[in-house]
């Protein structure tokens, strides 16, 4: 094993551990929540960056964690039980955002194992 390898399975496993403490400061109400989706789409970002490296577990994972924290954990972007603060059209653009970089994953992913 060499080095460049090791490091990028250590890469992986720090996004994906990452992506999970993200969970902490989603359930804090304010802009803490909105703070934690902001870096958690980073941290997507760069997982699809993995996929070129034989990380296409790493973004899947991470891109599942994302969405659950959106979707359930979240404090403002939750789907039931949300903020009263949170409005429909910001969280159908915050929404959107996720859904894009998803499919941008998800598409580099179908594009890779088309290419092998």
């Amino acid at each position: 094993m060499n080095y460049k390898s090791i490091i990028l399975s250590c890469y992986h496993w720090v996004s994906v551990a990452f992506s999970l403490l993200l969970y902490a400061p989603s359930l804090v109400p304010g802009a803490m929540s909105i703070l934690a989706y902001y870096i958690s789409l980073f941290v997507l970002l760069l997982s699809i960056i993995t996929i070129k490296y034989g990380g296409r577990w790493c973004f899947k994972s991470t891109a599942v964690i994302v969405g659950l924290g959106i979707f359930i954990v979240n404090d403002y972007l939750r789907l039931v039980g949300s903020l009263p603060s949170s409005t429909w059209v910001g969280k159908l653009v915050m929404y959107g955002v996720f859904t894009v970089i998803t499919t941008i994953g998800i598409r580099k992913c179908n594009h890779l194992v088309g290419t092998k």
